[in-house]
């Protein structure tokens, strides 16, 4: 298993700073980077070579729909969950994720990808996650972040997700269905996984 952070506008040129580590492997920043070229590479690898691959970003990975927009009956129509999305397709953080998960559909278009971590457990390939930071924190360092979700692993608790109240768009799930990836079209309507990260 991989576990990738990404840190969203850490860099002033546009690129981004990232930075992950596999389960058996302690050290800091055993994989790090700060392109988007050096991430997919990582990304790529760890799928083909038959790993899991969590890739936590700092940004905001569910929105809450306003009264103002026509939300689709029971949130069961897909389509209309991806085009309620669009908007956010350009933000930082998503735009990057969209550009991965487009090089996956790319390259890679039969891998799976989930926001629901009791999913991706079971026998999904990609997990997008939302690195929350801890209470009193001004920002979420990419190596502490990986570290986080290792030790979230490890506990009993279920799902950790961001309390949106009403109805929500999941903007991970729809960016990797726009990208020509399978998500579970009910995910499309649930908040994304998120985890604290602590220790950082």
């Amino acid at each position: 298993m991989l576990v990738i952070a990404v840190e969203t506008g850490s860099l002033l040129d546009g690129r981004l700073r990232w930075a992950g580590r596999r389960h058996d492997d302690d050290r800091p920043d055993a994989s790090s980077g700060t392109s988007s070229a050096e991430l997919f590479d990582a990304v790529f690898h760890a799928l083909h070579d038959g790993e899991q691959v969590a890739l936590g970003f700092d940004c905001p990975l569910t929105s809450p729909l306003s009264p103002d927009q026509d939300a689709p009956a029971d949130h069961a129509d897909a389509d209309a969950l991806v085009k309620l999305a669009e908007p956010a397709a350009t933000r930082p953080g998503i735009a990057e994720l969209g550009h991965l998960l487009g090089e996956l559909g790319t390259w890679r278009p039969w891998t799976t990808v989930s926001t629901s971590l009791s999913r991706w457990k079971a026998n999904t390939s990609v997990l997008v996650w939302q690195a929350l930071p801890a209470d009193g924190s001004s920002g979420v360092p990419a190596s502490a972040a990986a570290d986080s979700f290792f030790r979230h692993l490890q506990t009993p608790a279920g799902d950790e997700t961001e309390a949106v109240a009403g109805p929500v768009v999941n903007l991970a799930a729809a960016t990797a269905r726009r990208a020509g990836l399978f998500v579970d079209p009910s995910e499309l309507a649930r908040p994304t996984v998120s985890i604290t990260v602590t220790g950082g």
